[in-house]
């Protein structure tokens, strides 16, 4: 859905903390959802198709994940790995969804929030606490609490060696059972919103 991907967007710019150290981290390019997202997450959902796309040239990928079965479920996970020149205190990192109407979440990661953008919706904003990453988890339809339960695995997972082995290009990983991976498409041009997921 269109909304999903425009509030990714957004999200991302608005936590926008400095400039790129492009010798600090892999290039957002050799980061892949694959490498990213972890086994326990992607076998959490048997029977659904893992896309990755580029909604952001200069951050990470976006990790889509969609079933025919259940249209009326959506599930993405967006990184952003960026480095910053400079470590923004947690109240920094937490203003921009704060103001969006989102509320902390306490003791996930660095800083985190949940916030509900649209009915249906939940969103869960969370800087890793030994990484520069980002992640925005956002889950729409039905058992949309379980995006709090992705987030906590997700930045678990989330370590420099894991930012390594990505950038290692370990594409050629076997997606786990019940989860099948669609390349997206070499274009500047991000593939659109997921259309559904089931839990």
């Amino acid at each position: 859905m269109a909304v999903v991907l425009a509030l990714l967007l957004c999200a991302c710019r608005a936590q926008d903390g400095g400039t790129v150290d492009a010798g600090a981290l892999p290039s957002p390019y050799a980061l892949t959802c694959l490498s990213l997202v972890p086994p326990e997450v992607r076998e959490s959902l048997p029977g659904f198709n893992m896309r990755q796309e580029r909604p952001c040239p200069d951050c990470g990928p976006l990790c889509t994940f969609r079933s025919e079965e259940r249209p009326d479920i959506s599930v993405s996970i967006a990184y952003d790995c960026r480095q910053r020149e400079a470590e923004p205190d947690t109240n920094t990192l937490l203003a921009p969804t704060l103001r969006a109407g989102g509320v902390e979440v306490p003791a996930l990661g660095r800083a985190a929030s949940r916030r509900e953008p649209v009915p249906g919706m939940l969103q869960v904003t969370a800087w890793d606490d030994d990484t520069p990453c980002l992640l925005i988890v956002t889950w729409l339809g039905a058992d949309n609490g379980r995006a709090l339960e992705f987030a906590r695995l997700l930045l678990a997972a989330t370590t420099h060696e894991r930012l390594a082995r990505s950038a290692a290009a370990l594409e050629e990983l076997p997606p786990s059972p019940g989860v099948r991976q669609v390349p997206a498409p070499e274009s500047s041009t991000p593939a659109s919103a997921p259309s559904g997921m089931k839990p």
